[in-house]
C-alpha cells in the first residue's frame, strides 16, 4: 500500500508540461493519421470540443492523441512509459494542437486565404518520397496511397489544410521587423561573459534538529488527507492476440510479392557510396589585435589555414604517407587518429562542397584544399560504389517477412473482431477466446495512475479504455502496432481514504512533516546568509567555512552556455549577469540553494557583418515566433471554445 500512496502523493508535483509547437505536431498528423497505427475501432462518437461551432470529433480527437503517443515513443524508446504520457499531459497536447488547427483554418478562412490545386500538386510532387532520380513517380504515389489506404482526394486535402496553415501564420509574421537596436543590445547581451565563485546546497541539506511529535503527524494528515487517497482501481480481463500466433498460417503470393516491390522499390534503393580520407584544418577565430578590423583578421585568419592546408598537400604530392601527415595535422581528432579515414558513407552524408569534390575525383585521387564552413580540406578518395537499386530476388526473403506480418496483423484483427461479437452476445469472455484457441488473462488492481502490466506493456490506448468501461462491458477491439486487445472489466473498488492507523500512511505522513522541517531549516539558514551576502557584512568564503561547505570556481560563461558544475540554469544565469563585479547574490531554485560572488566580466568584443545578419535575421524568427503566439492566445480568449471532459 505505501508505493501506491507515495506515488499518488507526488502526483500533484508534476506541474511543468513540456511544450510542443503546434506546426510541427500538425505535420504529425497530417503524414500519420491513415498509416495504420493505433486506434480504437469504433469508440468515440460525437464531439470531444467545438470551436466557434466547429466541431472537433472524438475519433479525430483519439486518432491524434495515439499518433501523438507514438510519436513520443519514437523519441524516447526504451524511456517511454506510461508515467512520461501524465507527466507530458499527451491527452491536452493532442486537443490544444486539433483546438489550434482548427483556428488557424478559421482564421484562413475569414481572411479568405485560398490554396490552389496547382500548390498542392506542387507540394505533393516535391516529396522526396514520391520521387524516382529526383522526378516525381506516379506509381509511387498510387503505391504510398493505397498501403494507407487513402483516397487521393483525402491525402490531398490533408496537404492543402498544412499549406493553409504555414499561409496563415506567414501572414501574421509578415511585417515583423528587428530594429538595429535590437540587434546591438542581443548581440551585447549574448557575448558578455562572466565568472562566478558560488556555493551550492539542496533545499534539505540542514536537518532540522526537533523531532517529529505526534500532534504534528496528526496534524499534517488532517491537512492533507486527499494526498493520501487511494484512487479508484479496476480489475481487468483481456485477450491479447497478436500477428505472431498466425505467421505460420499466412500463404504468401508470388503476385503479392511483386505488388509490393513495385510498390515499394524506393525503399530498396542503396545510394551512392564513397570510401574516403580528409585532413582538416580549420580557421583558428581570430585573435584580438587592434591594428586589424574584424573582416581582415577573420581573412588573414583563412588565408593562414589554406596556406597550411597547401604546404601538407606539397608533401603528400611529394611522395609523404598521407594517413602519417593526418595523424599530425588534422584538426579532426576523431578521422586524425585512423589517418585521415572516414570510411564508407553515403551520397548526401557530407557537406555540398565536400560532395561536389568527391563526384569530380577518382579512386586513388588526392584533392586540392577544398573550403567548407568547417575549414580547409585535402581529401583522398579510396573507393566509389555506385548507386542502384537491389534486385526483388536479393530482398525477396525481406518483402515476404513484411507481408507475413501485415497479413498475420490483419488477421489478429480479424480475430479480435469475431471474439468482441461472441462476447459482447453472452458476456463471456474467457469462453470466447477459448473457441479462437485463446487464453484469457487477468490484470491485479489498476488505477489511472499506476497500473504496470508486464503482458500489457505500454500500452496507455489500453488503460484508457479501460477507465471508460462499464462493469463486465465487453470493449470494442483495441488495435495497437504490437497487438489487439478485448477487455472486460471484472472487478472495481471505489477510492478512498485510508486511516491515519495505518502503519504506511503514518510512515509516510511522518516522512513528510520531516521533510517539512528539514525544508523549513535549510530555508532559514539561506535567507540568513543571503541577507550577509548582500550587505556585505562577510564574504563568500568565511560563509561557506562558516557553514562547513566548499566554495566552487567557473571560467568565463555566456548566456547561452551551461553553466560548469551547475548546469543550464537560467535562474543562476539571470543573477550572475544582473550582479555587478565583486558583488554577491543568492539564488533558490530547482529545489537547491546558490549563494554566488561574481569574480569576472568581459563585454562582447566587435562584430562582424556576417554575425550581425545572422542575428537579425534569427531575432526576426524569434520576434515573428512571439508574435505569432501573442496573435494565438489571443484568437483562443476571444473565440469560443466548449470542451466535453467525459471524452478525455
Amino acid at each position: 500500500m505505501l508505493s501506491a500512496i507515495r506515488n499518488h502523493a507526488d502526483s500533484w508535483l508534476i506541474k511543468t508540461i513540456l511544450w510542443l509547437i503546434v506546426f510541427a505536431f500538425i505535420g504529425t498528423i497530417f503524414y500519420s493519421w491513415g498509416m495504420g497505427g493505433a486506434s480504437t475501432s469504433g469508440s468515440g462518437s460525437g464531439a470531444v470540443a467545438t470551436v466557434d461551432g466547429a466541431k472537433i470529433s472524438a475519433v479525430e480527437y483519439e486518432r491524434t492523441f495515439n499518433n501523438l503517443i507514438n510519436f513520443y515513443r519514437e523519441q524516447f524508446r526504451s524511456q517511454f512509459s506510461e508515467d512520461l504520457i501524465q507527466k507530458l499531459d499527451l491527452k491536452h497536447q493532442a486537443l490544444d494542437a486539433l483546438i489550434q488547427k482548427k483556428l488557424l483554418l478559421l482564421e484562413a478562412d475569414k481572411q479568405n486565404l485560398r490554396v490552389s490545386d496547382s500548390e498542392v500538386v506542387s507540394r505533393i510532387r516535391n516529396f522526396d518520397a514520391f520521387k524516382k532520380d529526383k522526378v516525381f513517380d506516379q506509381n509511387l504515389y498510387d503505391g504510398f496511397l493505397r498501403y494507407r489506404r487513402l483516397t487521393p482526394s483525402e491525402f490531398e486535402e490533408s496537404q492543402r489544410e498544412a499549406l493553409l496553415i504555414e499561409k496563415m501564420e506567414g501572414f501574421i509574421k509578415t511585417n515583423v521587423k528587428v530594429s538595429e537596436n535590437e540587434v546591438d543590445k542581443a548581440f551585447e547581451q549574448e557575448n558578455e561573459k562572466v565568472k562566478i565563485n558560488y556555493v551550492m546546497f539542496p533545499h534539505d541539506h540542514f536537518k532540522s534538529s526537533k523531532k517529529v511529535t505526534e500532534e504534528e503527524i496528526r496534524s499534517f494528515y488532517e491537512r492533507n488527507k486527499k494526498r493520501f487517497e487511494i484512487p479508484e482501481q479496476i480489475k481487468v480481463e483481456f485477450v491479447k492476440i497478436t500477428s505472431k500466433n498466425y505467421e505460420g498460417e499466412i500463404d504468401i503470393r508470388d503476385e503479392d510479392i511483386e505488388d509490393y516491390y513495385k510498390t515499394k522499390i524506393a525503399d530498396f534503393r542503396v545510394p551512392k557510396q564513397f570510401t574516403a580520407a580528409h585532413i582538416l584544418f580549420t580557421i583558428e577565430p581570430p585573435k584580438d589585435d587592434s591594428k586589424l578590423s574584424a573582416e581582415e583578421a577573420a581573412k588573414e585568419a583563412e588565408e593562414a589555414a589554406k596556406k597550411e592546408a597547401n604546404e601538407v598537400l606539397k608533401k603528400i604530392r611529394s611522395g609523404a604517407d598521407f594517413g602519417e601527415l593526418a595523424k599530425k595535422h588534422s584538426d579532426d581528432p576523431t578521422s586524425g587518429e585512423k589517418g585521415g579515414g572516414l570510411g564508407e558513407f553515403p551520397k548526401g552524408m557530407m557537406v555540398d562542397e565536400f560532395e561536389a569534390t568527391l563526384e569530380k575525383m577518382k579512386p586513388g585521387d588526392i584533392s586540392d584544399p577544398v573550403r567548407t564552413s568547417f575549414g580547409f580540406h585535402i581529401i583522398r578518395l579510396d573507393e566509389v560504389k555506385e548507386g542502384r537499386t537491389k534486385p526483388l530476388e536479393e530482398v525477396k526473403e525481406t518483402v515476404v517477412q513484411k507481408l507475413t506480418h501485415t497479413k498475420s496483423r490483419q488477421k489478429a484483427r480479424r480475430i479480435a473482431k469475431h471474439i468482441h461479437r461472441s462476447a459482447k452476445e453472452n458476456r463471456k469472455l474467457a469462453q470466447a477466446a477459448t473457441d479462437n484457441q485463446l487464453e484469457v488473462q487477468t490484470t491485479p488492481l489498476i488505477s489511472r495512475n499506476s497500473h504496470v502490466v508486464p503482458e500489457i506493456g505500454v500500452v496507455p490506448e489500453f488503460f484508457n479504455l479501460a477507465f471508460t468501461l462499464e462493469d463486465n462491458q465487453v470493449s470494442e477491439p483495441l488495435h495497437t502496432f504490437e497487438a489487439s486487445f478485448v477487455l472486460k472489466v471484472v472487478g472495481r473498488e471505489k477510492p478512498y481514504i485510508p486511516e491515519l492507523s495505518d502503519a504506511d500512511v503514518k510512515k509516510l505522513a511522518e516522512e513528510k512533516v520531516q521533510e517539512e522541517k528539514d525544508l523549513a531549516s535549510s530555508s532559514k539558514k539561506f535567507e540568513d546568509v543571503g541577507k550577509e551576502l548582500g550587505q556585505g557584512s562577510t564574504n563568500l568564503d568565511s560563509v561557506a567555512k562558516k557553514l562547513g561547505l566548499e566554495v566552487k570556481s567557473t571560467p568565463l560563461f555566456n548566456r547561452s552556455d551551461s553553466i560548469p558544475g551547475i548546469g543550464n540554469v537560467q535562474e543562476v544565469k539571470a543573477a550572475a549577469f544582473e550582479l555587478e563585479k565583486g558583488k554577491s547574490g543568492s539564488v533558490s531554485v530547482r529545489n537547491k540553494y546558490y549563494l554566488l560572488q561574481i569574480q569576472d566580466r568581459e563585454k562582447a568584443g566587435a562584430s562582424d557583418p556576417e554575425t550581425l545578419r545572422n542575428l537579425t535575421a534569427r531575432l526576426q524568427i524569434e520576434k515573428g515566433n512571439i508574435v505569432f503566439q501573442e496573435w494565438m492566445e489571443n484568437l483562443k480568449e476571444t473565440s469560443e471554445i466548449l470542451i466535453d471532459k467525459t471524452q478525455l
